[in-house]
């Protein structure tokens, strides 16, 4: 009864952050905004606008966590932030929709990140702010940390919850990337061009503040994926930061729901992000 009655209360969420709609929301206060640490939801390659949603209302069920806003960037850069942030939340989040949801420029990525940051914090004041990213989603976030996480006057990243995300590239859309596996050293066998070019320059990380925790799903079909990634895309994430964060986790999940789109769509995947976010 306890989680049907969970599952009911996450469906009404789920419809309302599907379908409200706010104004500006500038009635929080200052002081409250800058101490908040804003939660940003990325999604993945070609994901419609609700694809975070259960997150984001497994979140509000379970943690006191409220939707105030939503950042949508057009494929100029342009943001548009549309919500109210009244004074007091605990624990904002903030939707981010590319308007592009179909490219696989990371140069963009980093740059529609960085915007939206930036609007956030002349808006609302924000000086800290939290991640969840979904595959692709995984790009903005690393290449903006990459190139921006040493600046002065940005939002620093406090907390980064990866899903499924393909730091040493997607099997189809690199010549020869079969077989790949992480290696003794914890370097992957095989490694894309961007994942050598981070590599290269993995000490532009300045993330030592930070705390990571990395989830991908195997389907322990011998695929060594989640049906879309291969694991050790997925795991090669920890030796591009190794040293250059405050701390690092990685969480398997097995059984049911942990296919690549299924994981951001699975309870327990859910319940882990929110305990991580919230009460670690």
């Amino acid at each position: 009864m306890r989680k049907r009655l969970w599952v009911i209360g996450l469906t009404i969420l789920i419809t309302m952050l599907g379908f409200s709609q706010f104004t500006d929301g500038k009635q929080a206060s200052v002081k409250s905004r800058r101490t908040a640490v804003a939660t940003l939801y990325i999604h993945g390659h070609h994901a419609d606008p609700g694809a975070m949603n259960f997150l984001m209302a497994s979140a509000a069920w379970q943690d006191n966590a409220h939707f105030v806003v939503t950042a949508t960037v057009s494929p100029q850069g342009q943001v548009q932030l549309s919500g109210k942030w009244p004074a007091g939340t605990q624990h904002p989040l903030v939707k981010v929709l590319f308007d592009n949801n179909h490219t696989r420029n990371y140069r963009l990525l980093r740059v529609w990140l960085h915007n939206v940051l930036v609007a956030l914090h002349h808006r609302y004041g924000i000086r800290r702010f939290n991640v969840v990213a979904h595959s692709l989603g995984n790009a903005a976030v690393m290449n903006y940390e990459l190139a921006n996480s040493d600046k002065r006057g940005l939002p620093k990243l406090q907390k980064y919850v990866a899903i499924a995300g393909n730091f040493d590239g997607i099997p189809g859309r690199h010549k020869n990337q079969h077989p790949n596996y992480i290696m003794a050293d914890g370097l992957p066998h095989w490694r894309a061009p961007w994942y050598k070019f981070a590599y290269r320059h993995r000490g532009q990380f300045n993330m030592h503040q930070a705390s990571v925790l990395n989830i991908y799903g195997n389907l322990r079909n011998g695929t060594d994926s989640d049906g879309k990634i291969l694991n050790a895309s997925t795991k090669s994430l920890k030796p591009l930061i190794k040293g250059h964060v405050g701390h690092y986790q990685a969480k398997e999940f097995v059984g049911e729901n942990v296919q690549h789109r299924r994981l951001r769509e699975n309870p327990r995947v859910a319940n882990r992000v929110d305990k991580f976010l919230f009460n670690e």
